[in-house]
């Protein structure tokens, strides 16, 4: 794990909510309106979760995850985001088989419906799915939201970096490899690369 790192991705508060209590190891991915890229890509291997109550629906959530919904602490002050879960990306996908999108339902933290519309949006037929190993700090980080940070982008460079001291495992390595190997069995390798 590195010391410090100023690279956030947006996330809704309830799944960084789920992540911190390690109910979350498998995020899915396509990407926002505005990508650097015009597409999301895997480009960073360790980053903070940046939350954000965006597009965020109890309709959109998968189902078992619905008890984090209350546990999301009410909007935060005004101006500010607070940081305080750390991933690191054990394992990259690119998913083209809605099958192989399908077997890993429970999971990730996406009722069906909303999977398969990130599946299919844009008529470009594929998802990211990253294995993560989260790390939460004892107390979060609050920094100062700038307009920078706006935008339906996934990636955000911090202003500041965020020291990592002090950032403990959500998950035991046994109970992490036991969630990844899980993952990996249920992807299967028809329609799956890894990126």
């Amino acid at each position: 794990m590195d010391e410090q790192s100023a690279v956030a991705l947006k996330e809704w508060a309830v799944v960084e909510e789920a992540m911190a209590a390690g109910a979350v190891s498998l995020l899915i991915r396509k990407g926002g309106i505005h990508e650097r890229q015009g597409d999301f890509t895997a480009e960073h291997r360790a980053f903070w979760v940046f939350p954000t109550g965006w597009h965020e629906n109890r309709p959109d959530l998968a189902e078992h995850l619905h008890p984090f919904l209350d546990a999301v602490v009410p909007p935060r002050a005004r101006g500010t985001v607070p940081f305080r879960v750390y991933c690191v990306v054990d394992d990259a996908y690119r998913i083209e088989s809605e099958e192989a999108l399908e077997r890993l339902e429970g999971m990730h933290p996406l009722a069906p419906p909303a999977a398969h519309g990130r599946f299919t949006y844009k008529n470009r037929p594929y998802v990211h799915a990253l294995i993560v190993r989260a790390y939460v700090l004892p107390e979060p980080v609050v920094l100062p939201d700038t307009a920078r940070y706006e935008g339906c982008v996934s990636w955000v460079d911090l202003d500041q970096p965020i020291a990592t001291e002090g950032a403990a495992p959500v998950l035991s390595d046994e109970d992490f490899l036991t969630i990844k190997s899980e993952i990996i069995r249920r992807l299967g390798t028809e329609g799956v690369a890894r990126v």
